[in-house]
């Protein structure tokens, strides 16, 4: 924890190559994002460079704020890192858990599909956490540019 509260920009800049590696593997490979009637279609090339872009904004914040002598209120940045950094993970994580509906009876189409709809919710609740954790970064920079140097 010492380590996230002194240098969170490490953290963030690891994150940064791996998902910029994990975006140029998958190469053109397309992510479709359906919001109710709409899709969003992106390549997870650009999809990773912009995550890796914004990711890369906040470990330059956190470097300047930490190189100009500011001091960042501790369990704000530890917070905030954590969820920036589990939250991305999740997002990866859940959707390779939907279940396919393979040919089968109709009790289990329908159970699967509840699967199905409750990772979607786990979907929807990580990208809420994810930018609502975002003001957090926002207040604790706010707050250690008024409070002063340290």
């Amino acid at each position: 924890m010492n380590y996230i509260q002194n240098k969170p920009y490490f953290v963030f800049l690891g994150l940064i190559i791996v998902l910029l590696l994990y975006g140029f593997y998958k190469g053109d490979q397309i992510v479709d994002i359906n919001i109710y009637d709409t899709y969003y279609i992106i390549s997870w090339k650009f999809l990773m460079i912009l995550i890796s872009v914004i990711y890369g904004l906040l470990a330059l914040t956190y470097f300047s704020i930490l190189k100009l002598n500011f001091s960042l209120i501790n369990w704000m940045t530890i917070f905030h890192v954590l969820i920036s950094t589990v939250g991305l993970i999740a997002l990866f994580i859940l959707p390779k858990l939907m279940r396919d509906d393979l040919p089968m009876d109709f009790s289990a189409i329908m159970e699967n599909a509840k699967f199905n709809e409750g990772i979607g919710y786990g979907i929807a609740i990580s990208i809420f956490v994810l930018l609502g954790i975002q003001f957090l970064f926002f207040i604790n920079v706010i707050f250690t540019l008024i409070k002063g140097r340290s």
